[in-house]
């Protein structure tokens, strides 16, 4: 019993896994949709943060994590959300790029 894997069952074995886990469509519109979020989020917050208006400012516990960590600075959680969109729209980009050399 010989388990040597020789070069071509390896490159048959890689090949295989790199057609289920391509770019889609739906890649696009899961980053698209998740920068948009974070965008949206960046304008809520920042305006939640800026005018208060007497009003208790409801955040997550892990937004409240993450504002008492950085000394209670709010453009620490800005930056986070900015991360977060930022993240989403490369994803949807780096997938048009891979679909479009796919045709």
């Amino acid at each position: 019993m010989n388990n040597v894997n020789t070069p071509e069952t390896e490159e048959q074995r890689l090949s295989q896994h790199d057609d289920e886990e391509g770019p889609s469509w739906g890649s696009v519109i899961v980053g698209l949709l998740l920068g948009i979020a974070g965008v949206v989020l960046i304008f809520y917050r920042y305006n939640q943060f800026q005018h208060p208006d007497g009003e208790v400012i409801s955040i997550t516990k892990i937004e409240m994590l993450l504002y008492k960590v950085s000394g209670k600075r709010f453009q620490v959680l800005l930056g986070a959300y900015g991360l977060i969109s930022l993240a989403g729209f490369w994803l949807a980009v780096s997938n048009i790029i891979h679909l479009r050399k796919r045709k």
